[in-house]
């Protein structure tokens, strides 16, 4: 059997002052650490998702008739579809965070038809409801369901960004904009199964708005934390 070659077999052929240098830096040099693959960066997300969304809903209190609720096509799709986006774009986002493991076309395009589908169904299947109703109840209500859907994301991104931020990502704003999908995504489904109100107009300002307008914030912010490591 060939014996296996280590780094010292490597030292003994530099020439002396190359390997005095090789071995002071190695000496010095820090325990490296591996970094957990993409599908245990985002296991250890999916655990600490549904404790946030959990401790968040039971806050919050479901709605009377959820189950029922869920049991309706386009209501039920809806927000299952928000879950599952929310765990598509944190996977994608995790992967973007490592070199080589960049989310392929598949996932970019799944995650399209998601997002295009959470837009889509409360347009063409939920009650149409008046802009000037929905603005006057959420000043009556301080923006209950806007700024729910915020205090959700916010930190759910960090934790997200936290666990990232020793990947390396080489394009951390779009590392950032993954995670910030994933995050406003968690928030929106969890103040759905809250929200007794289920109109076209209420969902778009209220619920989904929130990530339209705010996704900047993880954009930006990604583009600073996650590439730390460059420096």
């Amino acid at each position: 059997m060939k014996k296996k070659t280590t780094s010292q077999d490597y030292l003994k052929k530099l020439p002396d002052i190359q390997r005095r240098a090789a071995e002071r830096l190695l000496a010095e040099a820090e325990p490296f650490k591996p970094v957990p693959s993409v599908l245990k960066q985002w296991f250890f997300w999916m655990a600490m998702a549904v404790l946030v969304a959990g401790i968040s809903i039971t806050v919050l209190q479901p709605q009377d008739g959820f189950l029922n609720r869920l049991q309706e096509l386009p209501s039920g799709a809806f927000l299952i579809l928000l879950f599952i986006g929310s765990a598509l774009a944190a996977w994608n986002g995790i992967a973007s965070s490592m070199p080589g493991e960049e989310p392929g076309t598949a996932s970019k395009i799944w995650m399209a038809v998601i997002l295009a589908a959470v837009t889509a169904i409360p347009i063409f299947f939920f009650t149409p409801d008046h802009l000037k109703d929905v603005l006057d109840h959420d000043m009556a209500t301080g923006w209950f369901c806007f700024r729910t859907v915020v205090l959700v994301a916010i930190p759910s991104w960090v934790m997200l960004a936290w666990m990232v931020s020793r990947n390396a990502s080489f394009h951390p704003g779009w590392t950032g904009a993954w995670l910030g999908v994933s995050a406003f995504l968690l928030g929106t489904g969890t103040i759905q199964t809250h929200c007794t109100h289920w109109e076209t107009t209420h969902i778009l300002v209220n619920h989904l708005l929130p990530m339209v307008l705010l996704i900047v914030l993880p954009i930006w912010a990604g583009s600073f934390w996650l590439s730390r490591w460059k420096k």
